[in-house]
Order: structure tokens, then sequence, then C-alpha cells
């Protein structure tokens, strides 16, 4: 829904109040900031809409532009970011609502905090990296990258650059219940390690990926000859892919199987029945070594 208000509506502006989760709100009372888009400036760009975001206490969030005007914006041009405190937390550009080019990030206390250039190809190298008291950990691209949650409180991920790119071991935070050690080689990404809570270990990134010991041609006619329609599907016309991931372990046997994204109708049941019927597949590698691996597989259910 949009909403109009005061001078923005005569100009032709909208007024959008928004979560930070993304969600629209009718109204600017729960809302964590508010978006005004307006007009094109013509002395400037006839095709670009102006977009101003404003925190709850008024002063600004963010400074850019959009080829659309919808809730679904698409950021183009360059761009500032404010903190509450309004001090600036970041510029750079975007393109097609990708970021692209040399972006500069700060501390809410003003200090440099890292600076980055994305690639044509979305990839990103680092230029700088300080702590929130100035101090250098990184510079002309080579150095530590230290990277901090959204409210500065700890760290998601840290890793040694070399010529801008990752290299070396990294270490990564998901959420409070997954650590993530990855490897790279001049920002190629080698492996990818989670560590569960429970002290599992699995990797969703390999250098040689697990597999059916007869190749994907055998898994799908595996999975062509042992699956059954289920019937509620069939009367409901329900189709599409299922989303099964598991764990295969270092003795090639699948365990933790679950439906990651499913259709319902007794589909996903279905595909969870199938993949426990398949034999042992050849385990991932690593530096020569089984490993336990991360792996989904979508399984598709058609009418026709």
């Amino acid at each position: 829904m949009f909403v109009f208000t005061g001078s923005f509506a005569q100009k032709g502006g909208l007024i959008y109040y928004l979560k930070n989760s993304g969600k629209q709100l009718s109204t600017k009372d729960r809302a964590d900031y508010s978006m005004v888009v307006l007009p094109p400036d013509t002395s400037i760009d006839k095709n670009l809409y102006v977009v101003y975001e404003y925190y709850p206490n008024g002063k600004i969030r963010l400074l850019t532009n959009s080829k659309t005007r919808d809730i679904n914006l698409l950021y183009d041009g360059g761009y500032i970011a404010y903190y509450p405190n309004g001090k600036k937390k970041g510029t750079g550009s975007f393109k097609d609502g990708k970021p692209v080019g040399h972006e500069v990030n700060y501390f809410p206390n003003g200090k440099l905090y890292y600076t980055s250039n994305y690639g044509a190809d979305g990839k990103v190298t680092y230029g700088e990296c300080r702590d929130s008291t100035g101090k250098v950990l990184a510079e002309n691209g080579n150095g530590s990258m230290v990277l901090l949650d959204e409210h500065f409180a700890g760290i998601i991920a840290e890793g040694k650059i070399d010529s801008g790119k990752e290299d070396g071991i990294w270490h990564l935070k998901k959420d409070d219940s997954i650590a993530v050690e990855n490897e790279y080689n001049n920002g190629n990404l080698i492996y990818s390690k989670n560590t569960y809570k429970s002290g599992k270990i699995a990797f969703t990134k390999v250098e040689e990926n697990p597999g059916s010991t007869g190749g994907m041609d055998a898994f799908i006619r595996f999975l062509a000859k042992n699956i059954r329609y289920p019937i509620e599907a069939i009367k409901n016309g329900t189709q599409g892919k299922v989303i099964v991931s598991f764990i295969c372990g270092i003795d090639g046997k699948l365990t933790d199987i679950y439906v990651a994204r499913g259709i319902g109708d007794g589909c996903d049941e279905e595909a969870v029945r199938v993949i426990k019927l398949f034999p042992s597949w050849k385990p991932g590698y690593v530096h020569g070594k089984p490993v336990n691996v991360a792996y989904s597989v979508p399984i598709g259910f058609a009418t026709n």
C-alpha cells in the first residue's frame, strides 16, 4: 500500500514505513525507518527517482537514487548512509540494485572502518581496515580484515588479505550455533567448514564434491524408478521442486536428512523417503582426505 502524506504527496512523492527486516507497515508508529521517494530531479537525471530514508529521530539514514519508485527499489547511482547520531556510515555506488566500485565504511565515532571495491562480477576486494581507535589492521590491500556485526559487538568475519583478496584461513560466524572456517587462495574459496554447537563438523564447499557412485545419471534414474507421486499431490495438482538437505559422511552414508524447502501434499515426505533408500555416495574430499559434507539436492514432482 502506498502512503501519501503532506508536502511529499503534493510533489508526487511516496512515503513508506518499514522495519529493518524490510517489512512494510501502514503507519510510522512501529517503523524502524521511513523511506521517501521523490520524482526525478530533471536537472541531474530525468530517469532516477530521489530516495531519502529517515530514522525515527528524524535524522537522515540514506540518500541515494532508484530506477523505480515501488517498495522494491532498484538503487542506482551514488549513496551516502548515516548513523542515528548523524555521523557518516558509508559511501559508495549502486548499479541496477547492486553495489559497484569503491565503498568506504566508518565507525559510529566517525573514524574509518574499512574500504572495499565491488567488481563487475560482484566479487569484493578490500583496501584498508582499522579498529575503532584508528589502529591500522590492513592497508593497500594487505594485512588483516576484521568485520563486525551491525552493533559492533562481535566479530562476524576475520582473516588475512593479500592484494585485496581473501587469503589463507578465515573465521566467520553465521549465528550462535554455527562457526565457519573458510580457506582461500588468491580470493578463491577452497573449502568451507561448519562447526555446529553440538560439535558436529560438516563442509559446505570442498575441493571434490560428494556424489552418487554411478554419477548423477544413476542418481536421476534411481529417483525416477522409486518416487511415488503422492495421491494428495496429484489430486491438488501440486508440483515443483523439493530441496532435500543432508550430510554425506566420510563413509559416504547420508545422514541428518531434512527438507530445506518443500511443496507439501506429501511430496516432502516422499522426497525424504527416497533419499533414505539411496545407497551410499562417494564422500567429498579436502586436501586428499574424505570429510563430512553438507549437501542439497532438488527432487522434482510434475503431474505431466
